[in-house]
């Protein structure tokens, strides 16, 4: 009977799967069923008077071959319609086939602008600087005072000329594609990163000269090839992205879904610029919010007694966020652990002043991050200590509670004697 039943969900499944082949079927048994029991039904009219096999023959082949020709019509129209859907599924294959070639085309030459910048190179007084640095120190070695062209000859200058006339076409060539809406945000979030991330230090630095009425200093090649073009792209890579911008909290959200223990996080905020992020305290709330959960409570409760990988998330993800996500000005972090609760809020300023570096850097050459930032204040026990003395609240659950209880017996004892008096 089990088996009987198991071969009818499958037969079930394969024709709900396949409607052309189900509607086939149905087809052939419905002329079947009229091949056979359309004699038979003629035979049983008494006033048509057919006794003889000739006579039925003739009435059945002359009522049945109308219903046939329909069917080949109805077998026809289907033969064309399964044609029609496979070459239309063909077309859509190739056209996602297309996209999908378009898409790591568009990829390819974001990551070859990002290694471009990357390969920046400025040589000062026989020490040579890379990628910020050599930008900076270009920069600020091209402020002069009174008003006489110079030729500048430092081969970064040509470098970044050229890098900037690389981002517009890559822009435009998003923009024009065929990607969804999602694939090109994500796209131009990530060429804006990488504009942000290096051509901010130019744009800085001219507008710290205007602020201070320095703008003259700045040679006129260098102020009309690179300052102006790069405020231009900046310009023109927001009001694209304002087109498809998803609400900033949406992309916290997505964002810190991300990051590891993602699966204990309860809720995500946003205020103003601030992104908040809540851990589940216990098992019991996190049952009841997620009944389906295959996290069981030993899994749970390991999470919450492992102060070493609480310890890498409270210092990893929140700097990581500020990284990431550029419209972030503070981050506030809320872990909570069986026998003690870590509390992080900071802000960029602050966490940049702290590492003597822009985040943007991080962004751009991950090595950076991986060995600067992780391997430094994760891994190594020591600097860990400092950050987490400078950063984060650790309050002990264990201590509070036992001075909840001590709080509790001194009122009930202050109680009895207030009774024995």
């Amino acid at each position: 009977m089990k088996r009987l039943k198991k071969l009818f969900l499958r037969v079930k499944t394969f024709f709900y799967d396949n409607t052309i082949i189900a509607i086939a079927v149905l087809i052939f048994l419905f002329g079947a069923l009229i091949a056979f029991t359309l004699p038979i039904f003629l035979a049983s009219i008494q006033y048509l008077g057919m006794t003889a096999p000739n006579e039925i023959g003739d009435a059945f082949g002359g009522a049945t071959n109308p219903v046939i020709g329909l069917i080949g019509v109805g077998v026809t129209f289907l033969a064309f319609y399964i044609q029609y859907k496979a070459t239309e599924k063909q077309r859509e294959d190739l056209k996602e086939q297309q996209r999908y070639n378009q898409y790591k085309y568009l990829q390819e030459s974001i990551k070859d602008v990002k290694d471009d910048i990357k390969d920046l190179r400025y040589t000062k007084d026989q020490v040579t600087y890379t990628y910020s640095e050599a930008i900076w120190n270009f920069m600020m070695d091209n402020l002069y005072h009174g008003t006489a062209e110079q030729q500048i000859l430092s081969p970064l200058y040509y470098q970044l000329e050229y890098i900037l006339t690389l981002f517009e076409p890559v822009i435009a060539e998003v923009e024009n594609s065929d990607l969804s809406k999602k694939e090109k945000f994500q796209m131009l979030m990530n060429i804006d990163g990488l504009f942000e991330s290096s051509l901010a230090f130019i744009v800085r630095v001219y507008d710290k000269s205007v602020v201070e009425g320095k703008e003259k200093m700045f040679r006129e090649s260098v102020k009309y090839k690179i300052i102006i073009p790069a405020k231009k792209i900046k310009q023109e890579l927001r009001e694209i992205l304002d087109r498809y911008k998803e609400p900033e909290k949406d992309i916290f959200h997505r964002s810190v879904m991300r990051i590891k223990g993602a699966a204990f996080v309860r809720q995500t905020r946003m205020i103003g610029k601030k992104g908040i992020v809540m851990f589940y305290k216990d098992f019991d709330t996190f049952q009841t919010e997620h009944p389906d959960s295959n996290i069981t409570e030993e899994k749970f409760e390991t999470y919450l007694s492992d102060k070493d990988n609480a310890e890498k998330i409270i210092i990893n993800e929140p700097i990581r966020l500020l990284m990431k996500l550029d419209f972030l000005e503070k981050v506030s972090f809320h872990l909570y652990l069986k026998e003690s609760t870590y509390n992080i809020e900071v802000d960029r300023n602050e966490i940049q002043e702290f590492l003597d570096m822009d985040l943007a850097e991080f962004q751009l050459n991950k090595d950076r991050w991986r060995d600067e930032f992780v391997g430094k204040y994760v891994y190594d026990k020591r600097e860990r200590k400092r950050f987490l003395d400078k950063f984060v609240n650790v309050k002990s659950s264990v201590k509070n509670k036992e001075g909840k209880d001590k709080e509790g017996k001194d009122k009930e004892f202050k109680e009895k004697e207030v009774t024995l008096d």
